[in-house]
């Protein structure tokens, strides 16, 4: 790498000098950056992870702000190169209308269940453009995460629930 830049120096600077008119001095600035290797993505999450909250009766999503159980699932990394410290990984979704703070309800119109919402995590709500950054331990990664129904405003009708959330991963 260094002998090409080298190169394309001197070939900037003999392209300069052999024109025979006037000279103009230039910077050409060239960067890099060393980045750390990627770890294999779960063959599970390369597919399209699924994610079933299951089947809830309607009476529960009545008032605002009334939740389903928390089911957890992950995201997992593996065969992490050597230096590599941590990754993280950030969500990108359909925020829902009433509350940004959610991934929306993306079933379409006639067969999704009004007013609901899809909360992420436990302790900390990952909307749309939120990352979680987590060791690398022995070579894996593990994103522990949870998923859960909500309504934000009640008054839930029956129908289905889907959201999709695209993951990004990047590694320190």
């Amino acid at each position: 790498m260094l002998k090409r830049i080298f190169l394309l120096n001197m070939l900037l600077s003999v392209l300069a000098f052999s024109s025979g008119q006037e000279v103009h001095a230039a910077d050409v600035n060239i960067s890099g950056k060393v980045i750390a290797a990627a770890c294999t993505v779960s063959p599970i999450l390369i597919a399209g992870q699924e994610v079933s909250l299951g089947n809830m009766g309607r009476s529960l999503f009545q008032n605002a702000n009334d939740t389903g159980t928390w089911i957890s699932f992950s995201l997992d990394l593996t065969n992490c190169p050597a230096g590599t410290t941590k990754s993280t990984v950030t969500f990108n979704g359909t925020p829902d209308s009433t509350d940004n703070t959610l991934f929306a309800n993306t079933e379409p119109a006639g067969s999704a269940a009004s007013h609901m919402a899809k909360d992420a995590d436990r302790s900390v709500v990952l909307s749309n453009n939120s990352t979680m950054t987590v060791n690398v331990d022995a070579g894996t990664v593990t994103f522990p995460l949870a998923a859960r129904l909500y309504t934000p405003l009640g008054a839930a009708e029956p129908g289905q629930v889907s959201s999709s959330v695209l993951v990004n991963f990047t590694y320190q």
